[in-house]
């Protein structure tokens, strides 16, 4: 199956670009000083992609992303307590047996919801609607740097990855899955370094500009106990290399009475020897 959906890219001005970061609530949404356009692009369901067993690296599908089967004991994720006690040990078990990597560092948790009154109730963010990667080839180092300090000069001298875990809450998800794109089919001039601004930090994220030969998929209708691991950085090539641009997509078909997307997306480290 594949649907037809709007997509929101960099119109690429020759400037760096700003991204100025939401924050949670009712009106939260991005804001970008370069002008976007829109971009109507077949999204393929992945559940039926043709390479499903391809060669694998780090237990990693080529693409930069995959589906996996993770059930969970947290039933509230907006529960501190079950996140640090509960969830993240679970990840780091999932992440070491899915991956092979030595050592896991979990350093954030978001939880978004499609619904401006949940997002309103729940103090909680949008679906990013527009399409980019989480790190630059400079920001994936000083992530490291800013959360593991001292460590981060020796891990930095072997290979380590930025991944997410992206989870839905929604049972299941009937609009505005993440769609991402095959890393395979993304070349460096397509992504943009921008600046990303927050109240509290100020990183580089990538924006994307659109090129035809881009594949696009999504998985349809996820449930909670599924997740989907994505690749956002990877030190090797000095970190240059394409990972996985992504956004999420309102689909075609979605009933008009479609539940509100709610998910959480863990963010770690994964260290390799």
């Amino acid at each position: 199956m594949t649907v037809e959906a709007s997509v929101e890219y960099l119109e690429h001005s020759g400037e760096r670009p700003v991204y100025y970061a939401s924050s949670a609530g009712r009106n939260a949404k991005h804001d970008i000083d370069q002008p976007m356009h829109v971009v109507r692009v077949p999204v393929e369901d992945a559940r039926g992609r043709a390479d499903a067993d391809a060669p694998r690296e780090f237990g990693q599908h080529p693409s930069g992303f995959d589906l996996f089967e993770f059930p969970t004991a947290v039933e509230n994720f907006l529960d501190p307590d079950a996140i640090a006690n509960v969830y993240e040990p679970e990840v780091v078990e999932f992440l070491k047996r899915t991956t092979g990597c030595y050592r896991v560092q979990i350093f954030d948790h978001t939880v978004r919801a499609s619904d401006p009154e949940l997002r309103e109730r729940k103090n909680v963010r949008e679906p990013a609607t527009l399409v980019h990667n989480d790190y630059t080839s400079k920001s994936g180092f000083v992530c490291l740097a800013e959360q593991l300090g001292d460590e981060a000069a020796e891990l930095a001298r072997g290979r380590f990855q930025i991944v997410n875990v992206w989870r839905p809450l929604s049972d299941p998800v009937e609009n505005w899955p993440l769609a991402l794109v095959d890393a395979r089919s993304v070349a460096r001039e397509h992504l943009v370094d921008t600046e990303r601004r927050s109240p509290t930090h100020v990183g580089e994220i990538q924006l994307a500009v659109h090129d035809p030969a881009q594949r696009w998929f999504f998985y349809s209708a996820m449930r909670p106990h599924e997740v989907l691991l994505f690749k956002t950085f990877d030190s090797i090539d000095g970190g240059s290399r394409p990972c996985t641009i992504h956004t999420a997509i309102e689909l075609p078909d979605a009933p008009a009475d479609a539940k509100p997307r709610e998910s959480i997306e863990s963010r770690a480290f994964v260290f390799y020897r």
